[in-house]
């Protein structure tokens, strides 16, 4: 499945003037440096997103990334929160301020995404370290609580978090007759069959498309305003549902969920039986992403305007109440 165009309605963020960027380059490399070659890789309206690459320079390559509210929190997760060698994260060189945009110069892992170049091997070997990555930050979430930075949801939050969500779209009148109730149920659904499940850091948005391969060695991309503490089976389902941002990754689910298992010491059965439960879970806090666009005033998404979306994933989520329940 090919994904969607950019919503030509969105307001895209504009560029930093040329002279901030290269003051910021040479604060970092140390001098005056050239840059050989630019390639535009995203420009939406919380974010624009740049390989440059340099000319006589070490490194000859960065990412250049520009994020307003609510996506500057990637600055203090790669400064506060994440160890790259536990989650494969980028390094962040450089960060800077302009006004209310944050600048990041990260670490250039290159393009080579799982969402067109994947196989067995390589869904084993992600499964393997994210089970790691999710054990590692478990034994870590006391600590990361007291850091302030990320939002602690577990699904003992889950009735509250479904309810405020439902306050707020029918303030908007965005919900139909008994879309409240089913979005309760299923919210209460989700929180019974997920609350022995351990707490840690949670990706958000863990997609094939944000999982990079470098040589033989997988890197994880965009940690954002999704990434939690929380259950962490939500990465998981996120990255083995069917959903244009995973491409073809799905084939290999069962390699990648049995990885999974296998080095987080559980039983594939009761994986699986939760699955569904953790996926659910996903859209639901897609949906409350729907709502803080709203809320700031942002009307678009790459996938259309939000009032459109929004009806759409409510129903959606009821589909998810009626699956489970069957």
């Amino acid at each position: 499945m090919h994904a969607p165009k950019e919503d030509p309605s969105l307001k895209l963020l504009e560029p930093l003037p040329e002279e901030q960027l290269f003051a910021w380059l040479e604060e970092f490399y140390g001098k005056r440096v050239e840059i050989s070659q630019r390639e535009l890789l995203r420009h939406r309206d919380l974010s624009y997103v740049e390989r440059l690459v340099f000319r006589d320079s070490l490194p000859n390559s960065l990412i250049y990334k520009l994020v307003l509210p609510p996506w500057d929190i990637e600055q203090d997760l790669h400064e506060r929160v994440l160890i790259p060698s536990i989650s494969n994260s980028a390094q962040l060189y450089l960060s800077g301020h302009s006004g209310s945009i944050t600048a990041l110069f990260l670490e250039d892992l290159g393009s080579n995404s799982l969402i067109g170049n994947s196989d067995g091997e390589l869904a084993t070997s992600l499964g393997k370290e994210l089970a790691k990555m999710h054990r590692s930050y478990s034994y870590r979430t006391d600590e990361l609580v007291q850091v302030g930075v990320l939002r602690c949801i577990t699904p003992i939050d889950y009735a509250e978090f479904a309810n405020n969500l439902a306050n707020q779209l029918e303030n908007w009148n965005l919900l139909l007759p008994g879309q409240r109730d089913q979005l309760a149920e299923l919210s209460n659904a989700i929180a019974l069959n997920l609350a022995g499940e351990p707490t840690s850091l949670v990706h958000g948005d863990f997609y094939a498309e944000n999982i990079i391969l470098r040589g033989d060695k997988l890197f994880i991309i965009d940690w954002s305003w999704f990434t939690i503490l929380g259950v962490p089976l939500m990465d998981l389902a996120t990255i083995t549902m069917s959903h244009h941002k995973n491409g073809n990754f799905t084939e290999w689910r069962t390699e990648m969920i049995d990885a999974y298992c296998f080095e987080a010491g559980r039983e594939s059965k009761d994986v699986l039986r939760l699955l569904p439960y953790a996926e659910a879970l996903s859209r639901l806090f897609f949906l409350d992403w729907l709502v803080e666009r709203k809320l700031r005033g942002i009307i678009g998404t790459t996938v259309g305007p939000v009032e459109n979306l929004i009806p759409v994933v409510v129903r959606e989520l009821a589909q998810y109440l009626t699956t489970l329940q069957s």
